[in-house]
Order: C-alpha cells, then structure tokens, then sequence
C-alpha cells in the first residue's frame, strides 16, 4: 500500500499481529518527499485528531514506534530529526545512530543517521481518536515487534483485538 496514513478505528476488529502486517504492508510516505502539509492533511482531508501512534520503517525494518499524544502529528514528527545528542525528542537519530549504526552518540554521528533515515526511510501514521488508547497500544507494538526501540524484557500477546484495548 503505498498511502501512509491508517485510520486506527477502521481496524478494530484485527489481532495485533494482523495489524503488524498491515503496517509492514504499508509503504509509507518516503521522508525525503515528507512534506508539513502531509503531517496535517491526506488526500486533502485534514487528518483529525491528528494525533496517534507513528512508525519510521524503512524497507528491511521498523525503526522507530512512536506516540504523538499530547502533541500533533505535526509538532512531534519534525522534532525526532534534530541533530544535537543532548536534544530530548529526537529518538529517531538516537535510536538509529545506537542501535542501528552502533555508534557513538555525536552530532555528526546524527548527522549520518539523519542522512540515512532521510534517503531509506518511510512514515507511517496510526490515527486514534481515543488519547486514552495511545499509550497502551504504542507499548502493545514496541513489545510485539522487532523495532529499533523495542522492549528488552516487557513482551505482548500479538492475538489482542485491537477494539479490546482500553
């Protein structure tokens, strides 16, 4: 599928794993075509709530699950490409740069994740009307997937239903 925006609702009734393979399915937006606007609008609809759960993937592999709760799409997505290492949202290039990469935490280091994600990597975004949902099923997806920034130790049963999560 190459659209990039899942409306969480329309799935409820899919297990986590099927859910998983929607998501490896999906193509995504690339992120050196990304542009704001597609942060806030799909297909000339604005994207309401705005506000869910995010996957950086690339072709081989998830890199990143994230959560835009308490902020937008719009606000959070942006923030993960900031190069500096001591700056508190950008897991992205943290993540890449870490476990990816298996490098030092520098600014130039960044630089090069940034540069890689930027060329390799898609975005995917899970709108979700209900914030309550947002945290728990973030949790569910990094304990059941094989992401860059998933659980060591904290695992989940990819058979939930996904109208069940609370």
């Amino acid at each position: 599928m190459k659209d990039y925006l899942i409306d969480f609702e329309d799935h409820i009734n899919l297990t986590v794993k099927q859910f998983i393979d929607l998501i490896n399915k999906t193509e995504g937006i690339k992120l050196n075509q990304l542009k704001v606007k597609d942060l806030s609008y799909f297909n000339e609809q604005p994207i309401l709530p705005g506000h869910g759960i995010y996957i950086f993937k690339t072709e081989e592999k998830i890199l990143l699950i994230g959560k835009a709760r308490s902020n937008s799409f719009t606000e959070r997505i942006s923030k993960h490409f900031d190069f500096r290492p001591k700056a508190w949202f950008n897991r992205l290039l943290f993540i890449t740069c870490r476990e990816h990469f298996k490098k030092e935490l520098t600014e130039e280091n960044f630089k090069e994740a940034s540069k890689y994600v930027f060329d390799n990597g898609s975005l995917i975004l899970v709108n979700m009307k209900n914030p309550k949902q947002i945290d728990q099923f973030e949790n569910i997806l990094r304990g059941t997937t094989e992401t860059l920034n998933k659980f060591k130790r904290k695992r989940y049963n990819d058979n939930i239903i996904l109208g069940e999560i609370k």
